[in-house]
């Protein structure tokens, strides 16, 4: 089977890498970078939506690398994913906690709730269609 996925793992990792660089810096840069955001696109919670999607890409991207390139039992690999995204999660909140004078950006529980969210989710998604391609069931 894992000669019929698109990618290698080497590309899944590569990507996992520029996606960790992007999710880093876009979440140091100034508060006040984003003040011109279009009024639509901002409600009370988008920021909450915002690292949702950003910590499931992070987190299917760290799955398929270790899937493609290590022998661990989905399992295992379910434990690591969720482990250090969320380790990523709260180290990237304890830098926004310290850069609050630069930055003007703080450490949110609400934020690392919804990385370590976003990562048990993807890991239950990828879960959901690994057993429908077993089972060869028709997306």
């Amino acid at each position: 089977m894992k000669n019929s996925y698109i990618f290698g793992n080497k590309v899944y990792y590569f990507l996992f890498v520029v996606c960790t660089i992007v999710i880093t810096t876009l979440l140091l840069l100034p508060a006040n970078l984003f003040s011109n955001t279009p009024k639509i696109v901002l409600w009370k919670h988008s920021d909450k939506v915002v690292h949702f999607l950003m910590f499931f890409c992070e987190s299917w991207l760290l799955f398929r690398s270790i899937e493609l390139r290590k022998g661990y039992k989905f399992s295992r690999i379910s434990k690591i994913v969720v482990l250090s995204i969320s380790i990523f999660g709260l180290f990237t909140e304890i830098l926004q906690g310290i850069t609050y004078n630069t930055a003007k950006r703080n450490f949110s529980l609400a934020d690392l709730f919804f990385d370590i969210l976003a990562s048990v989710v993807a890991v239950l998604v990828i879960n959901f269609l690994h057993k429908r391609i077993k089972k060869n069931i028709p997306f």
